[in-house]
């Protein structure tokens, strides 16, 4: 069972990383997608390793990808006007 979750899990991740590299550029990537990629790998990490893994390193990297996705879109309606 685990196994085809991890599995289902890195293929939604294999669409976002696709998706991001469509959509990036654009300021079209929406942070709420980087959160989830995220939270796959935090899920997985969970699952390979029990529930008390220490995921604060995942944790700051959605955070700060969050963050980078909100600037991109910003950069890009600067760049639109």
């Amino acid at each position: 069972m685990s196994e085809e979750v991890i599995k289902e899990l890195e293929q939604r991740m294999a669409e976002i990383e696709t998706l991001k590299s469509e959509l990036w550029e654009q300021g079209q990537y929406d942070p709420m997608m980087e959160a989830e990629y995220w939270d796959c790998q935090i899920v997985i990490k969970q699952m390979k390793e029990g529930d008390q893994a220490d995921v604060s390193d995942l944790e700051q990297k959605k955070h700060n990808g969050m963050i980078a996705a909100q600037q991109q879109i910003h950069k890009a309606a600067q760049e639109k006007k």
